[in-house]
């Protein structure tokens, strides 16, 4: 056992002596200057290591000499710079703002505006009412709201009110006059006058950002602008001759 434990001694030692010759064999590739920049460099990295391989990153993450204390509701706090640190943190964390529903970061006004969409075709009884005062438009199967939508009715009470039915409908438009378009339209009056159409596009046919960041505020001409999404649900699945109520 002696022995063999004294051989192992002497190939350790060779080891050793191998391993300082090819360290010495390296830094004699260098100049002075360089050779000592190197040695600080090696002495620094294995120092760190020292410190940080016995704590764990905990050491440095969290204040391990703070005095537990109590608060006056009997939660346990530390001391007041560690929960000055900890609200900070928190409020940080905090701010990031959430991801969009679909992963696609597009604005809200692209979306749908109340969540998952219903099949229009499997509603009893439906007919569309648009609130001016709340800036809505709720579909309901009879007396029950079924889905919600926000919009953006006519300015200076341009919308007008009453009874009206869905007549036709198309892809897109553009009025000269006005300087602006949009697309998804569903005429419910005077056949193409007033419309759910979505927020306004310009004569390129690329949507206006400053106009589409108006809606749920009265921002049209006399027209019911709606997200891009809930128009082209609209556009596709509402049915001519469905009962529309504005109030």
């Amino acid at each position: 056992m002696t022995a063999s434990n004294n051989d192992r001694r002497r190939r350790a030692h060779a080891l050793r002596l191998n391993i300082f010759a090819m360290v010495a064999s390296f830094l004699r590739l260098f100049d002075k200057p360089t050779r000592v920049l190197i040695v600080s460099c090696v002495v620094f990295a294995v120092a760190s290591l020292c410190v940080i391989v016995p704590k764990g990153p905990s050491a440095f993450m969290d204040d391990q000499s703070v005095t537990p204390i109590m608060r006056a509701d009997g939660a346990s706090a530390a001391s007041s710079d560690a929960a000055t640190a900890s609200k900070s943190a928190t409020k940080h964390a905090s701010a990031v703002p959430a991801a969009v529903s679909d992963g696609s970061g597009n604005p809200a006004w692209m979306l749908p505006s109340g969540g998952d969409y219903v099949d229009l075709a499997q509603v009893d009884d439906l007919n569309i009412r648009v609130s001016i005062a709340d800036q809505k438009v709720y579909v309901k199967s009879g007396d029950t709201v079924v889905y919600t939508m926000t919009c953006s009715t006519g300015m200076d009470g341009s919308t007008p009110t009453g009874s009206y039915t869905v007549q036709n409908r198309g892809e897109d438009f553009f009025n000269d006059e006005e300087n602006m378009g949009a697309k998804y339209w569903v005429s419910w009056a005077n056949y193409g006058e007033y419309l759910f159409h979505t927020v306004p596009t310009d004569s390129n046919g690329e949507y206006i950002v400053s106009e589409a960041e108006k809606l749920g505020a009265p921002a049209s001409h006399g027209c019911v602008r709606l997200t891009v999404a809930d128009a082209k649900w609209l556009y596709e699945q509402l049915p001519g001759g469905t009962p529309v109520v504005i109030e």
